[in-house]
């Protein structure tokens, strides 16, 4: 296989020797292909299908990958996200019918969970750098300039408002709001490539980009071993192994995308409130229905956290693993089992 360091942190249970979720059954056929996607690397796992119909499902799924890549991309200058971004404060912008929907799922994350996610982070984005690897040197930004920039995050300034068929226009109210898609577009492709692929009549697979999955079916009769990562240890040190089917799992930690300075931990889950990185958890896992609730909860568990962070995922009916600042270890009922020693 192909496949990344990253990418086997989540794929470990498929390792000779590797922990397993459920009971021991036959191998069957995986037919897996990584690619850069999304702005990470993507992965795609087909399980028990003929070669010819693997390999159309992990076309079908980059497909989709590909076309959001583009569509709610910030970064790129023609894409729709930046159209949208570029006349902030000014008229209303044509969009495309799958970027509506996930603005749409945004802001309706936005309003509950209280605003600790919130899509119009990305003003913050040219101030908070993490490009350098993890554990790199780098220099928060002065807090005047938080300060002076922090009033444009605000999920309310973000509007739109339906066109036919399903396309939108929208608008930022203030000159200088951003909307960033990086804690959401990855969940809303893996939801709509896994809609895909399923059309195609394949039942069991496992879609992967950076740290969100959707896992779906039961591969030679069991789920799909996830394996959670220790947010102080390696790339490949587990701290507990969850069987996904037909659910997403989705992570966000503070061990990369992160650097240390004065003894401090900047890293890039930014609580949207005071516009800087969250101090209440080390990481967090999230079991949700779809990748796009995944990724919405686990930001706002994230800046949550603790037994706050546990509450709200039993609010929106999900599952958690919550790794709080000192390290402790709580998790919702559904996946306590997983815990080692509990």
């Amino acid at each position: 296989m192909n496949v990344s360091i990253g990418t086997l942190a989540l794929l470990a249970a498929f390792a000779p020797g590797a922990p397993r979720a459920g009971p021991a059954s036959t191998p069957v056929p995986l037919v897996t292909e990584t690619r850069p996607a999304l702005g990470s690397l993507a992965t795609v796992s087909v399980a028990g299908a003929d070669p010819g119909a693997a390999a159309e499902a992990i076309e079908t799924a980059f497909g989709v990958f590909e076309r959001v890549g583009w569509s709610m991309n910030e970064w790129r200058a023609d894409s729709p996200l930046s159209a949208l971004n570029t006349a902030a404060g000014g008229d209303w912008v044509p969009l495309p019918a799958d970027l509506c929907d996930a603005l749409a799922r945004a802001g309706e994350g936005a309003v509950r969970t209280g605003g600790r996610f919130d899509p119009t982070w990305a003003a913050l984005s040219d101030l908070w750098r993490f490009d350098g690897p993890p554990g790199a040197p780098g220099t928060p930004p002065a807090d005047a300039d938080v300060l002076a920039r922090c009033p444009l995050v605000d999920h309310r300034g973000l509007s739109i408002r339906p066109l036919p068929g399903g396309a939108c226009e929208g608008r930022l109210a203030r000159r200088g709001m951003r909307v960033g898609l990086g804690g959401l577009a990855k969940g809303w492709a893996l939801d709509a490539a896994a809609t895909a692929v399923r059309a195609l009549g394949i039942r069991d697979f496992l879609l992967q980009a950076g740290g969100d999955l959707y896992g779906a079916g039961r591969p030679a009769g069991a789920p799909w071993p996830v394996a959670v990562r220790d947010p102080r240890g390696g790339p490949l040190d587990v701290l507990a192994t969850v069987p996904v089917s037909d659910r997403a799992f989705s992570t966000s930690g503070d061990y990369e995308h992160a650097y240390v300075a004065g003894r401090r931990r900047y890293h890039h889950v930014i609580d949207p409130r005071t516009c800087r990185p969250a101090t209440a958890s080390r990481s967090v896992s999230v079991l949700a229905p779809s990748a796009v609730e995944a990724e919405i909860l686990d930001k706002a568990l994230f800046v949550a956290g603790g037994e706050q962070a546990l509450a709200l995922a039993r609010e929106n009916g999900a599952e958690a693993i919550v790794v709080d600042s000192a390290g402790h270890v709580l998790a919702t009922a559904g996946l306590r089992a997983f815990l080692p020693g509990r």
